[in-house]
């Protein structure tokens, strides 16, 4: 019986501690920055991004930016389209899109320059 009452009380402890943990921790975020981004779309038209890290750019909001949001919004469209046949397709090679879907990710990667370069940049001290 005492060996029983020690396992519980260790086994509530742990059990305890874990409830703790994650109700005080906070989830994951993924937060991307216009910097990133930006290495990202040049990636992609370079023909040297992987798959796995363009689908989650496209597939997560972004929620403390939502220029960005709106530009990866963007981003998720031409990856419809191209699923869907809609006058943008896939390629074999190492660049993800045809030449009508790289277009449209230059204009987005353009539409992104041009925040960052509207974007006021200061420091706090």
């Amino acid at each position: 019986m005492g060996e029983f009452l020690v396992i519980f009380a260790v086994t509530c402890l742990i059990l305890g501690l874990l409830i703790a943990a994650m109700y005080f921790g906070r989830p994951p975020i993924y937060q991307v920055t216009r910097e990133e981004a930006l290495k990202l779309l040049n990636q992609l038209l370079l023909g040297t991004l992987k798959e796995v890290k363009w689908l989650i750019f496209i597939g997560h909001p972004i929620l403390a930016d939502p220029q960005l949001n709106d530009l990866r919004l963007q981003c998720a469209a031409i990856e419809q389209a191209a699923e869907n046949g809609d006058m943008i397709s896939f390629t074999v090679g190492a660049k993800r899109y045809d030449k009508v879907g790289l277009k449209q990710i230059e204009s987005v990667l353009d539409e992104l320059e041009m925040l960052m370069l509207k974007t006021p940049v200061f420091k706090e001290f």
